[in-house]
């Protein structure tokens, strides 16, 4: 079985015209393309089967056997691994550890495993995806599965697009702009025109974090795409101290604009409160560290899966939130913080709740990640507008944004790091005048690769 398909031939040196050609695609390279963006497709819809199992999840692990062996061709993906197995042996040992004081419950045991499963699931398949479609594909096919489930969000009645659309929006758009590969300027033009659709209606719908990080991405890609003065590239140190000015300095700038109403009425509210309760809209708007950091101090070693918090721990973290100047007696301590389970609101807490010190290393792990592409990116030049957005938004959610909410997200992040950690072990970008000159014979290569990978059928996967 074998489906024809036009493939455009460009000429050569003897300087004829370019031609069509008729190519034959077998149905096994038809079959591994709809698997892969059938996985790409499902691991963005974060739809749960069971007990946090997602639909995703559940097709990542039946493809388990293709993408394990190709995710040791990424820098990273097996310390990745490593660290997640420690992680789900340390909460199985912390909740027998504390059962006698923390019972933990067979429910919320699964509950905290399964999706964090499900999302290291969905990365092997979304790197495996990209060995076999391009990356802008996968990431297009991933925020049209997003779509699906972005009416399921609790909060989705109070404002659809800052907690339903704001994110599938934002990858569908900066991944459409990932397919424009051969043309340089072309693809910034899409980028900064898509970025500043996006800022324009988020910052209308009052998200202050979502629109520094839009702002940030705009102003971090055309650094990049600066005049080159000189032919040494920018240390990446340098460029991290860059993105730390930029990003205190637009956080002062929407901190003012907010306080002056220009982000509307609400966000005007909520901006004097959070400043007037603790000094900072950071700490006022996210007392939850407070909580956090009470709690690592009087349990440095973490609690476990499933466990459900004392009444001391509640004194605990109350006692902490309190530092801050917020009134912790309102229930939102008792109703959603320690409800149902113990959740502090950061990646970071809740990893080290969940899977104890594994947890921190963990975090440590992440932090370096989006670090590292960031650093990397503005350095080499070689950033994405879609990877410098993922880096931002997760330093933001290891500090401030719940696990569940956070791990989708993680999930497409950290397969565009570890795939851009890959190519440049493989084929680093040497310094030069004219790097964007390059990315045209990149995208040739890569697209070489995976037409070298289908044609080796079903023993190549």
């Amino acid at each position: 079985m074998a489906v024809a398909t036009a493939v455009r031939v460009r000429a050569g040196r003897s300087g004829r015209s370019g031609r069509t050609q008729r190519a034959e695609r077998t149905g096994w390279e038809v079959l591994t393309a709809l698997l892969a963006g059938a996985a790409a497709f499902l691991a963005g819809t974060d739809f749960d089967l069971v007990r946090g199992l997602t639909v995703g999840g559940l097709m990542g692990a039946a493809l388990a056997p293709v993408w394990i062996r190709e995710a040791s061709r990424y820098r990273g993906a097996a310390l990745g691994g490593v660290l997640l197995l420690a992680c789900l042996v340390s909460a199985l040992a912390l909740s027998t550890w504390r059962s006698a004081t923390h019972p933990p419950t067979e429910a919320g045991v699964l509950f905290e495993l399964l999706p964090v499963v499900s999302a290291a699931m969905c990365v092997g398949a979304l790197l495996w995806a990209q060995r076999v479609l391009s990356p802008g594909v996968v990431v297009c096919l991933y925020a049209v599965g997003s779509f699906l489930t972005a009416t399921m969000n609790s909060r989705f009645a109070e404002d659809p697009w800052r907690f339903g659309f704001s994110m599938p929006a934002t990858m569908l758009l900066l991944g459409a702009c990932l397919l424009i590969r051969r043309r340089p300027r072309k693809r910034l033009l899409a980028d900064m025109t898509a970025l500043g659709i996006l800022t324009a209606v988020t910052a209308l719908s009052g998200a202050r974090s979502m629109s520094a990080f839009l702002i940030m991405t705009a102003v971090l890609l055309l650094w990049q795409h600066r005049p080159r003065t000189a032919k040494r590239t920018t240390s990446a140190l340098l460029s991290l101290v860059l993105v730390g000015a930029l990003g205190l300095g637009l956080y002062r700038s929407l901190e003012g604009a907010a306080l002056d109403g220009y982000l509307g009425q609400s966000a005007q509210q909520r901006t004097e409160e959070q400043t007037q309760a603790a000094g900072s809209l950071i700490l006022g708007g996210r007392p939850e560290i407070g909580a956090a950091v009470a709690l690592m101090l009087h349990e440095p070693l973490g609690y476990g899966a499933g466990v459900m918090a004392t009444s001391t721990d509640m004194q605990v973290a109350k006692q902490g939130m309190s530092r801050l100047g917020y009134d912790p007696d309102n229930g939102y301590v008792e109703h959603y913080m320690f409800g149902t389970r113990i959740e502090v609101h950061s990646l970071i807490g809740d990893l080290w709740i969940w899977f104890g010190l594994a947890g921190l290393v963990l975090s440590g792990w992440l932090l370096w990640l989006a670090t590292s592409y960031l650093g990397r990116s503005m350095a080499h030049r070689t950033g994405t507008a879609l990877g410098i957005f993922l880096a931002l938004q997760l330093g933001w959610n290891l500090f401030f944004g719940p696990i569940i909410s956070s791990l989708p997200p993680l999930a497409l992040a950290l397969g565009v790091f570890l795939l851009q950690r890959k190519e440049a072990a493989t084929d680093p970008v040497p310094p030069g005048p004219k790097p964007a000159m390059r990315r045209p014979r990149q995208a040739r290569r890569d697209q070489r690769a995976r037409r070298r990978y289908l044609a080796g059928g079903p023993q190549r996967a």
